[in-house]
């Protein structure tokens, strides 16, 4: 029997194992949680290249020999691309269908997950084509980013149901499980990289890298993205390299000095952390905003930002308001803010996904939905027209987040 059909054996009696006992493998007993630390602050990046990149479902990012690998999603390849000249040298055949991340292990062997498959491949580069070697299944889980540090392989999945719950796999180099961690604080964690200390990991739904230390499992800071929806990302020894589902390549610098405490605190006083918004603030009431209060703004602050979405809705993240140019001289929001582009003194609001201005409550479809009321200090004010969207508002707030935090609420239709 050749090495590859022993290798190919071994493969499918773990794959079994996982199928008929999977709690034995990912046993959820005692498992620790990934949080920020109570030091958690904010960090600057800056833009200082970008490179073009052809459309695409871009996702995971790898740094393999000097050139960058670009996985392509759903039924899409991989690229290979020449940081110096700019240029796309190659496309590589997957080994399957939905190609998340790719991190390359020594050689010629690269580790890659599939999102449609639910599996981990150790897979060989021949003749610009990757064939497995070895694999593992997540039964129930699609895993996302994965990279290889030389002594440990880190797995994001993602388990759907009511809530969906995001985890963070350890194995060794043979793809034996060694641990998890559930991941909390990050909000639809994509891909990661290694700086040669820490993790560093992308959040697709709020639009910032997070900085991990494995060795307490804690957030320790983050950046705002420059990238819409970020998906890869990779280190290069000196500049981090960013890439988003629909976005080109970024070069970053990032500034681990001088960056705030990522300090304020979002309160309501119609409902606290994590518990159910009353209905009158919801399509099934009056549908008037809720009072917000914030505090722990930083020195420097020039205005405030506001944005509420629910990242549980069916067709993906909903946008249920855009508030900007709130002065910081507020301490929060009362309820029932008008519907107003322009409001008395001076903040503009922008336009949510009913396409009306000003708030639109929380109406799931079905089941529990969770709702984030995020509140970004900015070292400017925005220049941008009432009726923005999130995605214009975010771009524009690139660079310019001192602080920020958030407040989430449920609600289920009666």
């Amino acid at each position: 029997m050749s090495q590859r059909s022993l290798r190919n054996r071994f493969a499918v009696l773990a794959v079994i194992t996982l199928l008929l006992n999977p709690a034995a493998a990912f046993s959820t007993q005692n498992t620790p949680e990934l949080k920020k630390a109570q030091s958690y602050k904010s960090i600057s990046a800056k833009v200082v290249e970008t490179i073009p990149l052809p459309k695409g479902w871009h996702e995971g990012l790898s740094l393999n020999a000097g050139n960058l690998w670009v996985a392509n999603g759903k039924n899409g390849k991989i690229w290979v691309v020449d940081t110096g000249s700019r240029r796309l040298l190659s496309d590589i055949q997957p080994v399957a269908g939905f190609t998340e991340g790719v991190s390359n292990k020594s050689g010629d062997l690269f580790f890659t997950t599939d999102w449609d498959q639910r599996k981990l491949y150790l897979a060989r580069l021949e003749d610009n084509k990757l064939n497995k070697e070895l694999w593992v299944s997540f039964p129930g889980s699609h895993p996302a980013g994965v990279v290889w540090n030389g002594k440990q392989l880190f797995v994001i999945t993602w388990t759907r149901g009511l809530g969906t719950k995001f985890d963070l796999l350890t194995l060794d180099g043979n793809m034996n499980y060694s641990g998890k961690v559930s991941i909390k604080d990050i909000q639809e964690p994509a891909h990661m990289a290694w700086d040669g200390e820490n993790l560093w990991v992308t959040s697709w739904y709020d639009q910032l890298v997070y900085k991990v230390d494995i060795d307490k499992w804690e957030i320790v800071a983050s950046f705002r993205s420059p990238v819409s929806k970020t998906t890869g990302i990779a280190w290069d020894g000196k500049h981090i390299w960013l890439t988003g589902t629909y976005s080109d390549l970024y070069k970053l610098e990032i500034a681990e000095e001088g960056g705030a405490a990522m300090n304020i605190v979002v309160t309501s006083s119609a409902f606290k952390e994590g518990e159910e918004i009353p209905g009158k603030y919801t399509c099934d009431g009056e549908d008037m905003s809720p009072p917000l209060a914030w505090a722990g703004l930083p020195p420097g602050t020039r205005s405030i930002a506001l944005i509420s979405d629910d990242p549980d809705a069916p067709g993906g993240t909903w946008v249920h308001w855009v508030a900007f140019n709130i002065s910081p001289e507020r301490k929060g929001l009362p309820e029932n803010m008008p519907a107003d582009k322009i409001l008395p003194d001076g903040a503009v609001q922008g336009v949510n996904d009913s396409h009306q201005i000003g708030y639109g409550g929380p109406c799931p479809p079905s089941g529990v939905h969770r709702y984030y009321f995020k509140v970004y200090a900015l070292d400017t004010k925005i220049s941008l027209e009432p009726g923005a969207a999130k995605k214009d508002l975010e771009k524009a707030m690139a660079g310019h987040v001192l602080a920020e935090g958030q407040l989430m609420g449920r609600y289920k239709r009666k």
